[in-house]
């Protein structure tokens, strides 16, 4: 009955991680990737986006053991010709991968525009300063 219960259990994990791969956004060649800090624009076509800050910043530093791998929460503003469309809670997952759930800003006719990455990642207990951060964009061609 305990074999039966680990193969069961071992099966589904898969499918999860099966599912949950599928959705993971990649980067490719024909990706344009930006990097900005708070208060600067990145911009493609008739877009901007706008790093507005940081709202909260959980991920497990380097050199900690945590329970989990945290994520990061920020704000970005997308404008298109010079005007406000909305602004965005982007969410940045430590272990680096995007999904469009999470990580997707805005989604134009052509293109989607993704928080990809946040620089700098924690280090022991000092507080980052706002200024220092810089958020990696992704303009993304829809397939």
């Amino acid at each position: 009955m305990k074999v039966y219960l680990c193969i069961l259990v071992l099966g589904l994990t898969s499918i999860f991680q099966t599912v949950d791969a599928q959705n993971q956004v990649l980067k490719d060649s024909l990706s344009v990737v930006k990097i900005i800090s708070i208060g600067e624009k990145a911009s493609h076509e008739d877009y901007d986006v706008k790093f507005k800050k940081v709202i909260t910043d959980s991920r497990c530093p380097k050199m900690v053991s945590c329970v989990r791998a945290g994520e990061a929460d920020v704000l970005v503003s997308i404008y298109k010709n010079g005007q406000f469309v909305a602004d965005k809670k982007v969410r940045i997952d430590a272990s680096g991968f995007a999904r469009d759930a999470t990580n997707l800003a805005f989604s134009a006719t052509d293109f989607k525009i993704y928080g990809f990455s946040l620089s700098p990642y924690p280090n022991g207990v000092a507080v980052i300063d706002q200024k220092s951060y810089k958020l990696q964009v992704v303009f993304r061609p829809n397939m």
